[in-house]
C-alpha cells in the first residue's frame, strides 16, 4: 500500500522531533553522573553546616529583598544559587568543557583564599553573610574540582537534577495551598 504524501511527512516531522527531543533533553557530554554523585557527597559532608544545597529562588528572593534573610535566615548561599553565579559570572557556556576548569579554579582560589571583592553572587545576598573560612587544609583541592561538577550541574540541567526540580514542585504547590 502506498502512502500519502501527508502521511510521509508527518513521520518525517515526529522523527526529527523525537530525534531533536533526545538531543536537547540530554545531558551535556562533560556532565558525568559518577563524579556528579561525588561531589554532592563530598558537598553534603564538608559543605552543608553552611550551605543549603538548593532552595526556590523565588523563596530565596523574598528572603533576601523582602525578610532581610529573617525569613530563612541562612548562613551562607545556597548551592543552586552558587551553581547559577558560576556559570553566568565565569567563563561562557558556549565551552562547558572549559567553563567547568574555570569555575573550579575560581573555588580552588575562593575556598583558599575567600575574599568578598572575589565574590560571584549579588551584593544584595552576599551583604548578609560574613566572609567564609579560609579552607585550605579542610578540603583538597581535588575535592573542591568534584564539588566544583556538582555545583556546575545542581542549578539544574535538563533534568539532570531531580532534586533541584522536586524542590521548585514542592514550592509550587505550597503557594497553591
Amino acid at each position: 500500500m502506498v502512502e500519502s504524501k501527508k502521511g510521509v511527512t508527518m513521520k518525517a516531522i515526529i522523527l526529527i522531533f523525537t530525534f531533536l527531543s533526545a538531543v536537547f533533553a540530554s545531558p551535556p557530554e562533560e556532565f558525568d553522573r559518577d563524579l556528579y554523585n561525588a561531589g554532592e557527597k563530598i558537598f553534603e559532608n564538608k559543605c552543608t553546616s553552611c550551605h543549603e544545597k538548593s532552595m526556590n529562588i523565588g523563596l530565596l528572593m523574598k528572603n533576601f529583598i523582602d525578610e532581610d534573610n529573617k525569613l530563612l535566615n541562612l548562613k551562607a548561599p545556597t548551592g543552586n544559587e552558587i551553581s547559577y553565579r558560576l556559570k553566568s559570572q565565569i567563563g561562557s557556556k558556549d565551552d562547558i568543557e572549559f567553563q567547568l576548569e574555570e569555575t573550579a579554579d575560581f573555588l580552588v582560589d575562593y575556598l583558599y583564599y575567600p575574599d568578598k571583592s572575589k565574590t560571584i553572587c549579588l551584593e544584595g545576598v552576599i551583604r548578609h553573610f560574613d566572609t567564609m573560612p579560609s579552607m585550605k587544609g579542610k578540603i583538597s583541592e581535588e575535592d573542591i574540582r568534584i564539588v566544583n561538577h556538582f555545583l556546575y550541574f545542581l542549578e539544574g540541567w535538563n533534568g539532570i537534577n531531580k532534586y533541584f526540580h522536586k524542590v521548585e514542585l514542592e514550592f509550587e504547590e505550597e503557594e497553591k495551598e
